[in-house]
């Protein structure tokens, strides 16, 4: 729910996002990235905090360009597009990157696809044998790695800056000025690889809170 941490929910829409998880029989219902104002709305509304992920930006200008041509040169890596026959397979692999908790379902992956309006999902590897993924999106002027998954047998092989690389070079066609990614605060490769590729850790942390539905 409130895939856009922008969102800042009212207790009214959070009563209407629990009404209708209970329709559909979830025992659970949890936020994506909250800004810390969301996140205090939510805990009003009964709401836990499991999570804190730091945000990043990287400025998508000049600067940008001569970094890529520096580390990567005139050639962008190679990936392939992400299928809606691939979901299962890049769900298998998100599943063995982050493990049963935070592990996304094929149906997740296609929502997370659709929460912007432009989207670019890519892989590398082929069916089931996908190393990893990346889902990227675009709105207004500002780009977004919305999910980077890398299956743990294929990790510090370069797959996983192969894709934010050719998601950022994605961005910077379509003309956007600014990335933002989101990482857990703990998760120290994800963040030197971030921080390699020219992002910076922005001063509010988000949170994601979660609520069991028969808690009242």
């Amino acid at each position: 729910m409130f895939v856009d941490h922008l969102t800042v929910p009212t207790p009214a829409d959070l009563a209407a996002a629990d009404a209708a998880a209970r329709a559909e029989g979830a025992r659970t219902i949890r936020t994506s990235a909250l800004f810390p104002r969301a996140g205090e709305i939510a805990a009003e509304a009964g709401y836990e905090v499991i999570d804190t992920l730091a945000l990043l930006r990287l400025v998508l200008d000049d600067d940008f360009d001569r970094v890529v041509e520096s580390r990567i040169g005139p050639i962008a890596p190679k990936t392939a597009p992400v299928r809606t026959w691939h979901h299962r397979h890049a769900a298998a692999v998100d599943q063995d990157a982050f493990g049963v908790l935070w592990g996304n379902d094929a149906a997740s992956l296609r929502a997370i696809r659709y929460a912007t309006p432009v989207h670019r999902a890519r892989r590398v590897g082929r069916g089931r044998g996908m190393a990893g993924f990346a889902i990227s999106g675009a709105a207004g002027e500002s780009g977004y790695v919305q999910r980077l998954a890398v299956a743990s047998a294929h990790r510090r092989r370069g797959v996983g800056r192969d894709l934010v690389l050719d998601a950022l070079l994605w961005m910077r066609r379509r003309g956007l000025t600014t990335a933002y990614v989101n990482t857990g605060v703990t998760n120290a490769p994800a963040l030197a690889l971030y921080a390699d590729l020219g992002f910076s850790r922005m001063g509010d942390d988000l949170v994601i809170a979660e609520r069991r539905l028969d808690a009242g």
